[in-house]
């Protein structure tokens, strides 16, 4: 082996393990880190509104004051209607669960008379125990509980990132100066450094604006259709498809999953059932392969690889809170790549 090769192994391993530290602190980290992310997320989008406000001549302060209660206010109405949503839902769980225990039973009885297989009879010798211990009704609600008190604990750290939000929005200024005079460029000057920096913000801000809207936009309808059907819990299932359309492919698909089957137990009709459920997939497919490639284009998304391994890498690292983080942060690690010469390879990779 050459010098060469043995100093590019040796920079590579201490990459490698480099990035494994990372890893772990960010995971012993979470309960801090997580609320911090969010903030700076949020603080991108935010912080547009607040510099509009300065320049039609409203003081710096009272813009970073008026933004951040009426974003404030805006949070803790939703979370109201949210818990309240859950509450009725977790109230109902029982006779849905009976619902679906019956259907159990009806497709227990299929299989008998067609193929003459017991399956409480048999499914020891078919080896699918665990299937069916996974599926019965007894471990969809835990699951359902477990999930709900995950969202409750998550919601629990919001106050966290409120704080980390207040000084992001209060300090944003004099943060900005300070980055720049780290690298020795001014705020007025048109430097390659001040432009490269510029540019990235406008990019992941437009990023996160046009998804934020597109998102909005999916989950309004896709509740509007739910109510019209008259499937219950319609602002759940809105507050779903928002949340996992920042997951591009498989997070709309994720959010029609609940929803359809909840038509199928909750309506007599099994027509009724599937057009509820056609036209609740309807919109996640409108959306997400119409509407978003049309106003986003290609070069802001990522593919279906980077999405998969940043989902499987955060969720490691972060757990639930980190899959739904994983792909805002692959995006803005994306852009800043694609900006950064040096590292384009690295954006072509991750981009479409």
């Amino acid at each position: 082996m050459s010098r060469f090769d043995g100093n590019r192994l040796q920079t590579t391993s201490l990459a490698f393990l480099a990035l494994l530290g990372l890893g772990v602190l960010l995971h012993m980290t979470k309960s801090f880190m997580v609320p911090f992310v969010l903030a700076v997320l949020f603080a991108y989008l935010l912080i547009p509104i607040a510099e509009f406000l300065v320049k039609i001549r409203i003081p710096r302060f009272l813009a970073s004051v008026f933004v951040y209660v009426a974003f404030s206010i805006l949070l803790v109405g939703l979370l109201f209607l949210i818990y309240g949503a859950l509450a009725s839902a977790a109230s109902s769980l029982p006779g849905y669960m009976a619902r679906y225990s019956e259907y159990l039973n009806t497709f227990s009885n299929f299989i008998q008379s067609w193929l003459d297989i017991d399956l409480i009879e048999e499914y020891e010798t078919l080896g699918v125990e665990g299937l069916l211990s996974l599926i019965s009704p007894s471990a969809v609600m835990k699951t359902v509980n477990t999930s709900i008190g995950t969202a409750i604990g998550f919601i629990s750290q919001l106050f966290l990132m409120m704080l980390f939000l207040l000084f992001l929005l209060g300090g944003r200024r004099a943060f900005i100066d300070k980055v720049l005079q780290f690298l020795h460029a001014k705020s007025g000057e048109s430097g390659g450094t001040t432009e490269v920096l510029e540019s990235i913000t406008r990019q992941i801000q437009t990023y996160l604006f046009m998804k934020t809207i597109i998102s909005l936009v999916t989950g309004l309808v896709f509740g509007i259709v739910a109510v019209l059907f008259g499937l219950d819990f319609a602002l759940i299932w809105a507050v779903f498809a928002i949340l996992l359309n920042f997951i591009p492919t498989i997070g709309p698909v994720l959010a029609s999953i609940p929803p359809i089957i909840l038509a199928f137990l909750q309506f007599e009709s099994f027509g009724y059932a599937i057009v509820a459920s056609a036209c609740l997939a309807a919109v996640q497919l409108v959306s997400g392969n119409f509407v978003e490639p049309l106003v986003m284009g290609g070069r802001l998304n990522l593919n279906i690889i980077a999405i998969l391994l940043s989902l499987l890498l955060w969720g490691l690292i972060w757990g639930i809170p980190g899959m739904f983080l994983a792909v805002p942060i692959t995006a803005a690690l994306n852009i800043i790549f694609n900006n950064i010469p040096s590292m384009r390879d690295a954006s072509i990779l991750l981009s479409k």
